[in-house]
């Protein structure tokens, strides 16, 4: 009976045992995924970190060479040296090319100063200079967007490089708008369904606090 009663109490001082150690270590656990969450860099908070897409860093740069709505020279040299904005929008569309311009318009706002940005054009037949004048015009974006326009090949050699598709009788155009870097370098994509001024601004501005390099 005594030798019964001691096997008992060996098993409950056992189970305790066991038990203790168990809450120990996830007492542990809790505390190294806390300190994980709170480490600067790592998170949806880290304000060093983009909030688009990030582009991996052999993406190519694409050149391209166009002319703008007034005839001038329309090229990535002219976006390199910091962040910048790259597009594709047409004027006769009603939806979400203005969406897409005033977002950018926002974003630029929110940062306290423009950067260089030039939407590509989706509908090179349509995307007569008056069109895009008169549209710039209702978006209130003349001076602070510049419009790449040019033939039907051209538009779609530029359509290719950057991986979009534009306009046609059959299927919408890409919605993207890309942020480059001091290289003209696509460093984050933004899709126009997830695209908001705050989010747009944020990442322009860090890549302004790395000095225009996206992968540092």
């Amino acid at each position: 009976m005594i030798a019964e009663r001691r096997r008992y109490a060996d098993g409950v001082a056992t189970s305790r045992t066991r038990l203790a150690l168990l809450v120990s270590a996830i007492l542990l656990l809790g505390g190294m995924v806390l300190v994980l969450a709170l480490r600067p860099g790592t998170g949806s908070g880290d304000s060093t970190a983009y909030k688009g897409s990030m582009m991996p860093p052999q993406v190519p740069i694409e050149e391209f060479s166009l002319k703008d709505e007034n005839g001038k020279p329309v090229t990535l040299d002219s976006l390199k040296g910091g962040p910048s904005m790259l597009t594709f929008l047409f004027a006769a569309c009603t939806d979400v090319c203005p969406l897409t311009a005033q977002q950018m318009r926002g974003a630029m706002d929110k940062l306290g100063h423009d950067v260089p940005a030039v939407t590509i054009t989706a509908d090179p037949k349509g995307d007569t200079p008056e069109a895009v004048r008169r549209w710039l015009a209702d978006q209130r974006m003349q001076g602070r967007i510049r419009w790449g326009l040019g033939s039907q090949s051209q538009a779609e050699a530029v359509w290719k490089q950057y991986g979009v598709a534009g306009q046609s009788a059959t299927s919408d155009h890409s919605s993207y708008v890309f942020v480059l870097d001091r290289d003209g370098r696509r460093c984050v994509s933004w899709p126009v369904s997830q695209l908001t001024p705050e989010g747009l601004a944020h990442d322009l501005k860090v890549l302004e606090d790395n000095g225009g390099r996206c992968h540092t």
